[in-house]
C-alpha cells in the first residue's frame, strides 16, 4: 500500500493450517522475505521464503524447521541472519546466517552458525542501517505456579504469591482433594512428570515420574484417584496417549483408556461421576465428547460437534456434570459455548473486549469460569460469569498465557505465571 494507506494490494496468501509473519524488505526494495508457518501432526514448522512485490517468483531460503516462530533480518550485504532453536524441547537458540542473491531471492551456499549460546532464548532482531550491528534480546522464561486466595464468591483474588521456585517449567493443573496441595506438571526430571506441593511449604513430592511423559493431572470425581496423561517423550501428537490413574495416596499406575487425536479431558465432582474425553476426527472437522469412568474406562458418546479443521478448542465439563464449556482459541473476542449434557438447550457466552482465549477452567461452584486472554505482550486472567461479564484477576508481568485452577474448597486459585528475565545485546563483527 501507499504511505497513506492508499491502494492496498494483496501480495500472497497461504493455504490451510498456514500463516506468515515477520515480513522484511530486500536491500534493493524489489523483493519481500517472510517467515512461513505450517501446522503439522508433529508440531509447527517455520521456513523463510521470498517473493517479488506481486507475490510471484517465490523461493525458499531456509527450509522448514521445527519451531513456532522465526525472527530474522535481511542485511544490506545480502545476508539473512535468523534465529534457530537448538531443538523443539530446548530453551536454547542461536543466530545463523545465509547469503542471498537479492535480485533473485535465492540462497548462495549453506547456512552458517554465528553464535554458540546456551541457556537463553533469542529474539527481537533489529539491524542498523549499514547492517554492521544487530541488536537482539536474550531472555529466559520459566512457567511457574503462583497462589492466591479467592474472595467475593470466587470473582476476586488476593495478590498472588509465588508457589514453585526453580528453573524448570512448572504448570499448575489440579489440586489434592483436601485443597492442601497443588498438583502440577514439570520437566525438572528431563521428561514431563506430575508433582505436588503443599500450599504452605517449599517441599515438592513426585507423584508420577519416569521415562515416559506424564502430564495434565486431574482429580477423579470422588477424589480417590489422580488421573493423568501418559505419552512417549517426543512422540507424534497424533500418536495414541493413555489416560492413567494412580491412587491419591500413591501406588501403582493403572490404565483407564487409550485415545487418539486427544484434545482434552476433565471430570465433574461428586455427587456427579462423569468424566469426559474430547477427541478430534482424523480430518479435523469434528470434535467428539465421550464419557468415561475412571474405573471402567470408555463409555457412551455424549456429543459430536462440527468444527473448522484449522481451529483449536478448549473444553471443560462443569462440576455438576450437566454442561460442557467449549471455546475456540485465536478469536477477536472470546466466545464460550455452553453445551448441555443433560438434554437441555445450548447457549453461547461472549466475553466482550477480550481476545484469544488461552485457558478455561470452571469455578468450584459452577457459577463462572476462569479464562486466560492472550494479548500480544501480556496475558490476562479473567473471572467470567455465565452472562459473559468479565473481571480482571491478574496480569502477570511476563508471558502471554496464564490459567487459574480453583481448589476443591473454593478458597484458593493456583495460577500459571511466567518468570522472565532478559537483556538487549549489541553484536558487531559477525
Amino acid at each position: 500500500m501507499g504511505v497513506q494507506g492508499d491502494n492496498p494490494q494483496k501480495v500472497l496468501a497461504v493455504g490451510e493450517n498456514g500463516w506468515v509473519a515477520n515480513v522484511r524488505w530486500s536491500p534493493d526494495g524489489q523483493r519481500l522475505a517472510y517467515a512461513r508457518g505450517q501446522s503439522t501432526p508433529d508440531g509447527g514448522q517455520m521456513s523463510i521464503e521470498t517473493c517479488d512485490l506481486k507475490g510471484e517468483n517465490r523461493t525458499v531460503v531456509v527450509p522448514a524447521i521445527h519451531q513456532d516462530s522465526l525472527d530474522f533480518s535481511w542485511l544490506p550485504s545480502g545476508r539473512i541472519v535468523y534465529v534457530r532453536s537448538e531443538s523443539q524441547e530446548s530453551i536454547d537458540s542461536n543466530l545463523w546466517q545465509i547469503s542471498i542473491d537479492s535480485p533473485a531471492g535465492t540462497p548462495l551456499g549453506k547456512p552458517k552458525r554465528i553464535t554458540q549460546w546456551t541457556g537463553a532464548h533469542v529474539g527481537c532482531l533489529s539491524a542498523s542501517a549499514d547492517g554492521k550491528r544487530i541488536a537482539i534480546q536474550k531472555y529466559t522464561a520459566q512457567e511457574q505456579a503462583f497462589l492466591a486466595e479467592l474472595t467475593t464468591g470466587g470473582a476476586r483474588i488476593s495478590p498472588p504469591r509465588r508457589l514453585t521456585n526453580d528453573e524448570a517449567d512448572d504448570v499448575p493443573a489440579a489440586w489434592t482433594p483436601d485443597s492442601k496441595a497443588v498438583l502440577f506438571m514439570s520437566r525438572r526430571s528431563g521428561t514431563w512428570g506430575v508433582f505436588k506441593q503443599p500450599i504452605g511449604q517449599d517441599t515438592v513430592e513426585p507423584v508420577v515420574i519416569g521415562p515416559q511423559d506424564a502430564s495434565a493431572p486431574r482429580l477423579s470425581p470422588d477424589g480417590a484417584w489422580i488421573l493423568y496423561l501418559q505419552s512417549l517423550k517426543g512422540a507424534n501428537p497424533s500418536a495414541p496417549v493413555r489416560v492413567m490413574r494412580i491412587p491419591v495416596s500413591g501406588g501403582v499406575p493403572q490404565l483407564v483408556l487409550e485415545t487418539r487425536n486427544y484434545r482434552g479431558y476433565s471430570c465433574a465432582r461428586t455427587p456427579a461421576s462423569l468424566c469426559v474425553v474430547c477427541e478430534e476426527s482424523q480430518d479435523g472437522k469434528q470434535l467428539t465428547l465421550t464419557a468415561f469412568d475412571p474405573m471402567k474406562g470408555r463409555g457412551n458418546v455424549l456429543r459430536t460437534i462440527q468444527k473448522d479443521p484449522t481451529a483449536y478448542f478448549f473444553g471443560r465439563v462443569s462440576p455438576d456434570g450437566a454442561t460442557f464449556a467449549l471455546s475456540r482459541t485465536e478469536e477477536a473476542e472470546i466466545h464460550i459455548r455452553l453445551l448441555s449434557l443433560a438434554g437441555g438447550s445450548d447457549r453461547e457466552v461472549t466475553v466482550k473486549g477480550w481476545p484469544n482465549q488461552t485457558s478455561l477452567e470452571w469455578s468450584t461452584d459452577g457459577k463462572g469460569l476462569y479464562c486466560g486472554s492472550g494479548l500480544p505482550l501480556r496475558g490476562t486472567l479473567l473471572y467470567v460469569d455465565l452472562k459473559g461479564n468479565a473481571t480482571v484477576l491478574w496480569q502477570p508481568k511476563g508471558g502471554s498465557q496464564t490459567r487459574g485452577v480453583p481448589s476443591p474448597d473454593g478458597r484458593y486459585l493456583a495460577i500459571l505465571g511466567v518468570v522472565a528475565n532478559g537483556n538487549v545485546w549489541l553484536l558487531e563483527g559477525f
